[in-house]
């Protein structure tokens, strides 16, 4: 992923007129699922797209750089990865970046010009800067997640930038990334990936399409951001899918124009059924807990009995913490996320279990099942990236009591059917 600024192309400054006649001739001549027809009858990517869009040619185009608006006038952006994020000052290479360690959670907020990052994992303050604060994921595969808003809680690939919104104390957040990755988070939202078995040329003419609108589209640099996420729906690394990815590498740089001019192709309709148009599918969980067996360290000086009655006296503890708010990075009585309350509550029994929820998940002794949790096990669930989601202490009788998620409380749940057993990575015995 270049860092470049999205430059001035010459297509961007367009006259007035000339935008409106493109724009007003982009509707597709055929709906989207009159072209899965054709696709399954063998029709090839050009025929679609010259019936859909007729007087376009096909054409290569260099790649571009896209602004994605994920997130406006939020008080608090939450980001993590994986792998090592850099976090850089801006867009000025002469300020040496940050290496953040992996893992961890860092928040961002705003006051006036400046904006302070902090590691939600340690408390400390990280950096504060004037310059809007960017996070690179240096291409890693497993990208950065934008953990909060938890409305979003998606991974995206590139970067996110952190800039400013219409009050002092606001933030946006935008994903900046070349065309071709972006285009493989927002074609499952606008046709299903499941015509690629039957009419994989239909997927193919969606990809052209999409990525002829994206280039023709693109605002001024001075512009705060190109499109929204709702416009076309981007679902970014956790939206994609392995045949609508294959239609964009087949179709790789390949573009409409009309006049000289890339063309904002659109396909009439909604999007069919089994699109990916309004929630993404995480697919099934990497067993992340899965892995060897790793003694915890035990303080003496705290707690007492032995080790299985000091996880009993923890996971009490735990469920004496009902009705305590939800609290990002909260680690103490006043407010726990998932991570920081079997933190707090097994510190309190001198059981040291760490702080991260992915290091939480590789202590004590791996549990693969549920049939096989006691009361007092960690249990973890995870996506299929293997990103720890969330966590949680089993109670028995396919219950854990956790700490779920902003604006809710320490409560019980079932683990044992729906979405927490879809998601479950396994269990960790810290005794």
């Amino acid at each position: 992923m270049r860092r470049t600024k999205p430059k001035r192309l010459p297509y961007i400054a367009l006259a007035g007129a000339v935008l409106a006649t493109l724009a007003s001739s982009a509707s597709a001549a055929i709906t989207r699922q009159y072209a899965y027809t054709l696709g399954k009858k063998g029709k090839s990517t050009s025929y679609i797209l010259r019936r859909a869009f007729p007087g376009v040619r096909l054409v290569r185009q260099k790649e571009a750089p896209i602004r994605v608006l994920l997130a406006e006038d939020i008080p608090l952006a939450v980001v993590m990865g994986q792998g090592t994020i850099l976090l850089r000052n801006g867009n000025d290479d002469t300020v040496p970046p940050i290496a953040l360690p992996r893992g961890h959670r860092f928040s961002i907020t705003r006051q006036g010009a400046t904006f302070t990052i902090k590691d939600v994992e340690t408390g400390l303050e990280v950096k504060r800067m004037s310059a809007p604060p960017v996070f690179d994921s240096q291409g890693a595969g497993t990208g950065i997640r934008l953990a909060e808003p938890r409305t979003i809680d998606r991974r995206y690939r590139g970067v996110l930038r952190i800039q400013t919104g219409r009050l002092t104390t606001l933030l946006q957040v935008i994903n900046v990334l070349d065309v071709e990755p972006y285009l493989k988070g927002t074609l499952p939202g606008d046709m299903p990936s499941a015509w690629g078995v039957h009419a994989p040329n239909t997927l193919r003419a969606g990809a052209v399409a999409l990525r002829s609108r994206a280039l023709a589209q693109r605002k001024l640099s001075t512009a705060p951001y190109d499109f929204t996420a709702n416009d076309p729906r981007y679902l970014g690394l956790d939206g994609e899918r392995p045949r609508t990815n294959q239609a964009v590498i087949r179709t790789r740089n390949l573009t409409l124009k009309r006049s000289g001019w890339p063309y904002p192709a659109s396909f009439n309709g909604l999007p069919a059924m089994g699109s990916s148009a309004f929630q993404p599918k995480p697919g099934s969980p990497v067993p992340v807990a899965f892995g060897p067996e790793k003694p915890v360290p035990i303080d003496t000086t705290i707690g007492t009995g032995t080790v299985n009655q000091r996880v009993v006296q923890a996971t009490q503890l735990a469920l004496s913490f009902r009705g305590t708010p939800y609290r990002w990075g909260g680690s103490a009585p006043g407010g726990f996320d998932c991570s920081g309350l079997l933190w707090y509550v097994f510190r309190q029994q001198g059981i040291n279990i760490p702080r991260v929820a992915a290091d939480q998940a590789k202590a004590g002794k791996p549990i693969r099942t549920q049939a096989e949790l006691q009361f007092g096990d960690a249990v973890f669930f995870a996506d299929s990236s293997g990103y720890v989601h969330h966590i949680g202490i089993y109670i028995g009788n396919g219950r854990m009591v956790h700490s779920p998620h902003t604006g809710d409380v320490v409560k019980i749940s079932i683990i044992n059917t729906g979405y927490y057993l879809r998601q479950f990575a396994g269990g960790r015995r810290y005794s």
